[in-house]
């Protein structure tokens, strides 16, 4: 009867999300859309615009001679940081902060990555491509969650993976029907979610990454999606991958990867993904779902807000999980920012994080400031809570709660 009762409580708050998100969508299409923002960095306090940014313009000058020699868009990014944990995990964890993944590192300053990402539009040949590779500490790392090395398993300070990884390879095409067949093909990162892997020029909010899209959905995917723009407003996907981060199909079955995208104004959008199929080695009877719905709101120029809900389950085998999450982001000024996230997130059957009814939450407060239009500073401070002792203390020990204070050094060109 308990287990009853719990489903239908869980099913009726699915319900009410969607609802929800649908109700906001009716009416924020009204809205005036909020003016283009500027671009241009005002004076400012600690501006390195006279020094660092005598380089930046050497850079950008560089980078396009260059782009116009190849014909290509070149981009890319230099990423710094450092993350202390309360807990401060010991060497029987790896030192490793629990329930991370990209700043999981507790007490060490991180190269993270140098990006670089080179772009061919459509254009010239009618059909384009985009390579992305990551060097340093998010190349190991995505190595290492995504199947794509044979030393899975084994921690990157063990010399378990190279620091260098093709995070993106992949080939587009439009084909003349109708608005356009839009066709993409390769490796890419999963359209699913708020939070992807930093871009260059396109940074998520906070230092840190939420629960929701460290357990929830896959990063990347191999295979290839088709999306059609069926008006102004809306545009629908579909398509097939191998699977959750894995190039390997381990059933002989793809899994199918689809959306619709929601964009009436400049103040509103909303984009829902999904991702289902088998992802048991062996196994297509037994399929793995996730379906992640975020919509970004505009009111006004300074701020812009993030609402997230995510749902998955692993069928007969783990259960389900769900997540909500929602941003504050507001630019008091063309330098600086803040960003405020909270998040709730329940594994139930323990199939994500291997614990079952876990239930996790944080809050996390970000600043940024941009000494140049390039350079970016960023400082976080995020305490963890949980209803079982998932956080790992010290060397043996686990606990209820952490919190972690972080920087971080951004450089983009």
């Amino acid at each position: 009867m308990e287990r009853v009762v719990t489903v239908l409580r869980d099913r009726s708050m699915m319900k009410s999300l969607t609802i929800a998100f649908f109700v906001l969508a009716f009416l924020i299409t009204s809205i005036k859309p909020a003016q283009a923002q500027q671009t241009k960095l005002d004076p400012g306090w600690f501006s390195l615009d006279g020094s660092v940014g005598l380089f930046d313009k050497r850079v950008q000058d560089a980078k396009s001679n260059l782009e116009k020699v190849l014909g290509i868009s070149i981009s890319g990014l230099f990423d710094a940081s450092y993350t202390w944990s309360s807990s401060r995990p010991g060497r029987a964890f790896d030192r490793d902060i629990s329930g991370r993944y990209f700043d999981q590192d507790h007490n060490d300053v991180v190269f993270n990555a140098f990006n670089l990402t080179l772009e061919k539009p459509e254009n010239d040949w009618g059909v384009g491509f985009k390579l992305v590779a990551d060097f340093g500490r998010t190349g190991e790392l995505l190595r290492e969650a995504t199947f794509y090395g044979v030393n899975k398993f084994k921690g990157a300070g063990n010399g378990g993976e190279p620091s260098a990884e093709l995070r993106e390879a992949f080939v587009t095409s439009t084909l003349p029907i109708g608005s356009g067949f839009q066709v993409k093909g390769g490796l890419f990162l999963a359209p699913l979610g708020t939070e992807l892997i930093p871009t260059p020029g396109a940074y998520q909010e906070n230092i840190s990454r939420a629960f929701i899209p460290n357990f929830s959905y896959p990063l990347r995917n191999l295979g290839a999606l088709f999306t059609y723009p069926v008006d102004k407003m809306v545009s629908i996907s579909a398509g097939a991958t191998t699977g959750w981060d894995n190039p390997h199909d381990n059933n002989k079955q793809p899994s199918f990867l689809g959306g619709i995208s929601f964009v009436p104004n400049e103040v509103f959008s909303l984009n829902t993904g999904i991702i289902v199929g088998p992802e048991q080695t062996r196994n297509t009877d037994n399929k793995r779902l996730a379906i992640t719905n975020v919509a970004t709101i505009k009111p006004v120029e300074p701020l812009t807000l993030f609402i997230e809900y995510t749902y998955g389950n692993e069928g007969s085998l783990g259960g389900h999980w769900q997540g909500v999450a929602a941003i504050a982001s507001y630019k008091w000024t063309s330098r600086f920012y803040t960003a405020l996230r909270g998040e709730y997130f329940r594994d139930k059957g323990g199939s994500r994080t291997g614990v079952p009814r876990l239930n996790l939450g944080e809050v996390t407060l970000t600043a940024g400031y941009r000494f140049t239009s390039q350079l970016l500073g960023r400082v976080e401070v995020r305490p963890d809570w949980s209803n079982k002792n998932f956080f790992a203390e010290r060397n043996s020990g686990f606990d209820k709660s952490q919190t972690t204070l972080a920087w971080q050094v951004i450089y983009g060109f």
